[in-house]
């Protein structure tokens, strides 16, 4: 059995709204993982397992601060791609 590609585990990430917020949220620099729960109305156990998911698809990266776990954009194009899908759905509405 074939594993899915890098575009479908990205795919996959940004299928939660959710997960689209948290990536629009590191827009400005990186974040502690406990920084997210407020803004999101979200236990912090689901905060990490959403930040798994994206770490998996190769969206953000994580580090070590003594007891906190910091986290950051792995590629900030990222947020165009977002930008520009966005886009494209909003075009689609107005057609629709």
């Amino acid at each position: 059995m074939s594993r899915p590609s890098g575009l479908t585990l990205i795919g996959k990430a940004l299928s939660l709204y959710q997960r689209e917020k948290m990536l629009r949220m590191l827009r400005d620099g990186e974040l502690c993982g406990c920084q997210f729960a407020p803004d999101l109305a979200l236990d912090p156990s689901v905060v990490s397992r959403h930040l798994a998911v994206l770490e998996r698809a190769g969206l953000v990266t994580s580090r070590r601060d003594g007891a906190r776990m910091m986290w950051s954009l792995a590629n900030p194009a990222i947020l165009q791609v977002l930008d520009e899908l966005t886009a494209l759905t909003r075009e689609k509405e107005v057609v629709s």
